[in-house]
Order: C-alpha cells, then structure tokens, then sequence
C-alpha cells in the first residue's frame, strides 16, 4: 500500500497565510460592522424625518372634505384647488420632497384625489394607482416608509405614507422623498469601506510579513548552529537577543554547545589515554614474545642433538668449541649449578677412607 504524499509548505508561509487571514478578518469584520452601522443610522435618520413629515402633513388636511373630488372635473372645485395650492406650498418649502399627493382606497381601487406635480404628468383626480405596493396600503391605517430607497429614471426616492385626520382609513398622503444626498452619502460610505479594506490589506501584508520573516529567521539561525554543531564547531555561541521565549531557546543551544564542547574534551583525553595504554600493552606484548621466542630457542638448543665427548662430557657449542656441561646449559638456560659427589663416585675415590669410618660419607658441597 503506497502512502500518498503530503503537501509541504514551509513554516514562513503557513505563518505568514495565518496572520494575513488573522487581521484580514479583523479588519474585515470591523469595516463591514461600521459599514453596515453607517447604512442603518443614514437609512433610520431619512425613514424618521419622512415618518414624521408625513405624520405631521396627514393632521393638517381633513379628508371629509375630499369626498367631493371624484374625476377630473373637479379640478375646478375650490376645495382641490385649495388644496393642491397647500401641497405645493408644502413641497416647495422642502427642497428634499420631490412629490406629494392625496390618494383615496374605495371598493378594491385606489385613486389620486390631488397630486402637486407641476409638470404634464401631473395625476388628475380619479386617475387609478395600479400595482401599489404592500407599504402603500398599510399606509391608510399606519405611518409607513419603505425600507430601503428605490431607483428610477427620476432619480433616487425613498416613499413615506401616512393617514390622512378623518380619513377612516381610506385616504393617505404619500411624500416621495429625495434620497440623492443620501445616495452620495452612501457612495462616500463605501468609498471611506473600500479604501480602509485596501489599507488593512496593506497593513495586513506588512504586518504578515514582518512576523513570518522574523520567526523563520531565528530559526533559520539556530539552523544553522545545528548545523555547526554536527560538523564539530562548539566553541561558537548565538549572541541573538529577542527578549522573548527565543532567548531561552538561544541560551539552551549556548548550553549544549558548552557541554557537547567539555564532553568532546573528554572522549578525545579518554581515546588519548586508550591509545597510549593500547601502544604500551604493544611494546610489552613485544617485549614478552621477544622473550617467549628466546627462551624457545634455548628449548631448541637443550632438545636437539648435542655433540658431548665420550670421556671428559664436554659439550660442544654452535662455534665449535668445547664447553663444560655445566657451562653450556647454564648459558643456554641459566640454572646453576652446585658440585658433589655421588655415592658410587665416593666408593670409588675414597673407599679405603671410607672403609675405616665404616660410615658412608657426608655429600657436601663444594
């Protein structure tokens, strides 16, 4: 079974991928957070002016007073025209508000009752409101504003609803609102998000690789005194300061090196002393079968074959000459020997002295 191989990466880029990501989603998390925050309160500050404007124009206009105006027709009735007039002045004196209108809820349809545009587009009474969104008919029975601002060819409008005083829930004042300013506040928003992203993903790069090099350099340098080491050089030592754990590490390597340096002392004194007990245990092995080797000799002279004269017992030696037998083997083996006389020696020689001492006589020495 073969064993699939592992992706390798090295320490300095895992380390620098982990602290880019670290504060990439720091930053990113805070950003989006104050991001989102802006959004909100810019967003809740238009919804709450538009509420209230709205709120406050519904208690100013009674619509009992509206039930007259029905068609187009009735554009003439004072009552629009006074009306209208009252919007209009309204929407002027409010740059923010682009439009303004009255709209009536009655048997499934809705309708503009008046509508303040001044242009030729302006929605006469009796004209029919079609497709009107869920917001604006909560509108008849509730201050309503859109959750978000909507774009159209006009340009950007975030719509307010409310009802209007007598109204019985079937008429509403709407107010579309200007969200320009909004908008491009909401632009610089993102501009100010984009910017602070790239800045954190400057900073973040900095701050990575600053980190990354830092540790893989220090390990690269007790690397290397590793290294050092197992080539033989222990008299080196890291002089690195880091004022961190590093600094333990360092001055553990130091350590090693100073012990592995004594304990190399040591081993090299200890084979010293090996190798001189080793040459002396040589010359005195030398000096033994030297010795072993002569003796052996002189074995081999005493067990030959050695010429001795039949009459006197002299030996004779490897140069030829004649030598007493106590001579020879003591040249040859280094026994000593001492003189006597043997009893048949002594009969023989000096027999009648014996005779008249009828004792045998003392071996002595001579």
């Amino acid at each position: 079974m073969t064993q699939r191989p592992h992706l390798r990466m090295k320490f300095g880029l895992k380390l620098f991928f982990s602290h880019f990501l670290a504060v990439i989603l720091v930053s990113g998390s805070i950003g989006t957070f104050f991001y989102f925050n802006a959004v909100k309160s810019l967003v809740q500050s238009l919804q709450s002016r538009l509420k209230n404007s709205a709120a406050l124009l519904s208690q100013s206009i009674d619509a009992k007073a509206l039930d007259g105006i029905r068609s187009a027709a009735d554009t003439e009735n004072p009552i629009y025209r006074r009306t209208l007039n009252a919007l209009r002045r309204m929407r002027r004196s409010n740059p923010d508000i682009a439009f303004l209108y009255i709209m009536r809820h009655e048997q499934g349809r809705i309708t503009f009752v008046v509508d303040s545009d001044e242009t030729d587009q302006q929605a006469l009474p009796g004209r029919e409101y079609t497709e009107a969104p869920e917001l604006l008919l909560s509108g008849f029975t509730e201050p309503a504003v859109d959750d978000r601002p909507y774009r159209d060819e006009w340009g950007v409008f975030l719509s307010g609803y409310a009802p209007l005083r007598n109204g019985e829930g079937r008429y509403l004042i709407g107010i579309d609102m200007r969200a320009d300013e909004m908008d491009r506040k909401l632009y610089e928003i993102r501009l100010a998000g984009l910017l602070s992203l790239l800045a954190s993903l400057l900073l973040a790069l900095l701050f990575a690789l600053y980190l990354s090099r830092g540790f893989t350099g220090r390990i690269n340098t007790l690397i290397r005194r590793c290294q050092q080491i197992t080539l033989g050089r222990y008299d080196e030592t890291l002089p690195m300061q880091t004022f961190d754990e590093f600094d333990e590490l360092v001055e553990a390597f130091n350590t090693m090196s100073v012990e592995l340096a004594q304990a190399h002392y040591k081993a090299d004194q200890a084979i010293d002393a090996l190798r001189d007990a080793r040459d002396n245990l040589e010359q005195r092995v030398s000096e033994r079968t030297q010795a072993l080797e002569t003796a052996l000799e002189k074995v081999q002279v005493l067990s030959g074959l050695l010429p001795i004269c039949a009459a006197c017992k002299k030996i004779r030696n490897d140069q030829g000459y004649w030598q007493q037998v106590e001579q020879f083997v003591s040249m040859h083996t280094g026994a000593r020997f001492s003189h006597g006389l043997c009893p048949d020696c002594a009969t023989k020689l000096y027999g009648d002295i014996l005779a008249k001492h009828e004792t045998k006589p003392e071996v002595k020495d001579s």
